[in-house]
């Protein structure tokens, strides 16, 4: 183990890849060649091993040593999971506050982020150890992503399986901070809201509600997929797509349908009355407002009603007398 003092890597050196001009790709790019320039009065210490480099200002010392002491098991797991080697050194940089992160990220509902091009992962480890994010379930999320991109490049890696692998590799967590507990998936269950996966391809929804429906969605099919057909139905669609396959040819070859009766498949279980329960359970205050606001609306209306009938009646006994 070494011990450095030096700049952070320049991200503005990463080299453009056919599949990263998308507007979220041209986004994080902007962002990305910023950090230099947040940053430049700052100097970083490293700390380096082997196997990884850490990147952190002096309040994140302790934080640098425990990246150190959980990569190896991180590590691990994940070849574990995928089968797949992790044959590269990354970097992680530990961001020095909030701020700069999210001037870096580009976004105030991540908590971290990976630029594969540059084996780089950013955390924001001020959000760390606040349920659910731990320090080593972010780590895994962001080196599953970080391996996916390692062994899948000859054809594009789509959103919804980029995102959905990840969170499943690290036991359902997401980067994303939503503020809201409610299940957007159990929501859109009920209403029929959810997001074709062919929309999920290139980038996710940029409004918090949408965004975290795209999350879970990606995570939910994953899940379906391993749960229907095997971890290998799932191992077998990311080695395809290493072997140069595009996703549908990949879903194709490997769970016998298309992507669009894959989806079909997987709305249908999401609309069974667990989930309907669920969502309904997840959503009960709100329900119980709008109740509560009908009954008033309507009790209301019939005093309406009763008072204009009285006057009617009053009106007509004194045309009578």
């Amino acid at each position: 183990m070494t011990y450095a003092f030096g700049n952070i890597p320049n991200p503005c050196e990463m080299k453009s890849r056919n599949n990263s001009f998308t507007v979220i790709a041209v986004f994080m790019i902007v962002f990305l060649c910023m950090i230099p320039c947040i940053l430049n009065a700052k100097q970083f210490s490293r700390l380096d091993t082997r196997d990884v480099s850490v990147y952190f200002d002096e309040a994140h010392a302790l934080a640098a040593r425990q990246v150190i002491e959980l990569y190896p098991a991180v590590r691990a797991g994940l070849e574990a999971t995928l089968t797949w080697k992790v044959d590269f050194k990354p970097a992680v940089l530990l961001a020095p506050d909030r701020r700069t992160f999210a001037d870096m990220a580009g976004s105030p509902l991540v908590v971290a982020y990976a630029v594969p091009d540059k084996m780089l992962i950013v955390i924001d480890y001020s959000r760390m150890n606040i349920e659910p994010f731990t320090l080593s379930a972010t780590l895994e999320h962001e080196m599953c992503h970080l391996l996916l991109h390692r062994y899948i490049q000859e054809t594009p890696l789509p959103r919804w399986i980029d995102e959905g692998v990840c969170q499943w590799a690290s036991g359902g967590l997401a980067e994303l901070v939503t503020g809201n507990r409610q299940s957007a998936l159990a929501w859109a269950a009920l209403s029929g809201g959810f997001i074709p996966l062919n929309a999920l391809s290139l980038n996710f929804p940029q409004d918090g509600q949408s965004m975290a429906l795209a999350y879970e969605e990606s995570r939910s099919v994953v899940e379906y997929i391993v749960s229907n057909f095997g971890k290998s139905g799932l191992l077998n669609i990311l080695n395809a797509m290493k072997s140069s396959q595009d996703v549908s040819d990949a879903v194709s070859m490997s769970l016998g349908m298309s992507i669009e009766e894959l989806q079909k498949e997987w709305e249908v279980s999401q609309r069974s009355w667990t989930v309907v329960i669920s969502a309904l359970a997840a959503n009960l205050y709100t329900i119980l407002f709008v109740i509560g606001a009908l009954l008033t609306l309507a009790v209301y209306m019939r005093l309406i009603i009763r008072k204009r009938r009285f006057r009617d009646e009053e009106e007509e006994e004194n045309l009578k007398a």
